[in-house]
């Protein structure tokens, strides 16, 4: 069985039900933003996902997940350079599967945090980038 990093308990089934909820409601695609341990949450969720439930994922300075190479599709990793979790989101990203991209923001500011920094509209710009590529873009990444 898959152990989720400490303190994220079954968060990730939360995700997942709204991810399910909104698939069954007519959505066309679904992606999934988690920060801190939201990010591990929305990391085992996407592990524990249907093939194709969750079209793209975007972690802000995660803590750790189980078994990262286990991340399907399109996934973008952001992590502020000065973050005390810097390391680990590059390991994280390391050991990820393609397609995959990891965004090194200037400063300390972890997490949601970072859109309240000088950075924030970057950030932004870039996430809505992402969650608008196509496929092919994703994977030529």
């Amino acid at each position: 069985m898959l152990q989720s990093a400490p303190g994220n308990g079954e968060k990730h089934e939360d995700i997942l039900a709204a991810v399910r909820y909104l698939r069954e409601n007519g959505a066309k695609t679904v992606s999934v933003i988690g920060a801190s341990m939201g990010g591990a949450a929305a990391a085992t969720a996407l592990i524990h996902a249907r093939p194709g439930e969750i079209d793209r994922l975007i972690l802000l300075a995660p803590v750790p997940a189980a078994e990262p190479e286990r991340l399907t599709g399109p996934k973008l990793f952001v992590v502020s350079r000065g973050d005390a979790l810097a390391a680990k989101v590059q390991g994280q990203f390391e050991k990820a599967p393609d397609p995959k991209e990891l965004m090194i923001l200037e400063g300390s500011a972890h997490a949601q945090f970072l859109f309240q920094t000088d950075q924030g509209a970057r950030l932004m710009k870039r996430i809505l980038e992402f969650l608008s590529e196509s496929k092919t873009e994703a994977k030529k990444k």
